[in-house]
């Protein structure tokens, strides 16, 4: 089956913020060029990593300036993320997008009730519908409150053609299983840990978490699956597993996405600020010290 968006490699641009929470935008786009200079040109803002989820319209649209003025050229895949509990909102902000050049964006759904599943089609089909030279993958967080079924990306496929991706962070086997069978028309992003399971099925697609630290250990795992080697995609797996572990040992309770993925960066960029916006808490300085150490230790054979 033809998907609607083509295989890749996704990664995020996490969001530097300064003593004053304003962009802090040579980090910005250092971490942006590293992350092209390493291969990777399906690149995105605004996912939860990305404090997409606490920034105000101000924040919203000069982080699209900056990254649409780097992101606006041949060869380049930028996606944005748009996280928001309004339809009118999350419209808003895909036109101000459309207006900087983007064509490709991330929307979730809203999360202050649960929601039917002909709402949720409804949803999709109300936001889509108003851009359809536009481009769409559901961020089917599973934090949130409303999430999506496989059965029901099967009733979206049908009444929203804009709709060509899902990004999950899951590890539930029987889900991965479900998307890929009755979903396979659009392309699914799994991160490191189930996207050797995916590929059992067909074509997927791979988000890693710990890309900006091994981005060819990253290539190596979505080439692996991609070409159909899953002994060395699912050796490579174990292995990212294990390294996770490690650097979050010192982790002693529960955090926002962001405080995880921006531990990455400081590890690649040690001046990259791991601070969040208010009211989120970034990792402690401690655990940072025990993943630093785990990191200089024992990936060293990794890069």
């Amino acid at each position: 089956m033809t998907t609607r968006y083509p295989q890749a490699m996704l990664k995020g641009v996490n969001t530097p913020w300064t003593e004053d929470y304003e962009l802090d935008e040579v980090v910005f786009l250092d971490q942006l060029e590293r992350l092209l200079g390493n291969g990777y040109t399906h690149v995105y803002v605004l996912g939860t990593a990305g404090e997409g989820h606490a920034i105000g319209d101000t924040a919203y649209r000069r982080i699209v300036d900056v990254f649409s003025d780097r992101m606006g050229q041949p060869g380049l895949y930028p996606q944005v993320g748009v996280i928001t509990l309004s339809p009118d909102h999350a419209k808003e902000r895909i036109e101000y997008g459309i207006s900087r050049g983007m064509s490709t964006f991330q929307i979730v759904l809203p999360s202050w009730g649960t929601m039917s599943s002909g709402e949720k089609v409804e949803y999709f089909r109300h936001v889509c519908g108003e851009f359809p030279d536009a481009n769409f993958l559901h961020y089917n967080y599973p934090r949130a409150t409303n999430t999506m079924t496989p059965k029901e990306y099967e009733m979206v496929i049908e009444e929203v053609p804009n709709l060509v991706a899902t990004k999950t962070s899951t590890m539930d086997m029987s889900f991965i299983r479900g998307v890929m069978a009755l979903a396979g028309e659009l392309q699914h992003f799994f991160l490191q840990g189930p996207f050797p399971y995916g590929c059992l099925y067909g074509e997927c697609s791979l988000i890693s978490s710990l890309g900006p630290v091994f981005p060819n250990f990253s290539r190596q795992l979505f080439e692996a699956g991609r070409d159909g080697d899953l002994e060395t995609a699912f050796a490579i797996q174990k292995r990212m597993i294990e390294v996770a572990e490690g650097l979050y040992a010192g982790v002693d309770r529960p955090h926002i996405d962001g405080a995880y993925d921006k531990l990455t960066s400081w590890l690649v960029d040690p001046s990259f600020p791991r601070r969040l916006l208010p009211p989120f808490e970034p990792l402690s300085d401690e655990a940072a010290a025990v993943a630093r150490v785990y990191y200089e230790a024992h990936c060293t054979d990794l890069s």
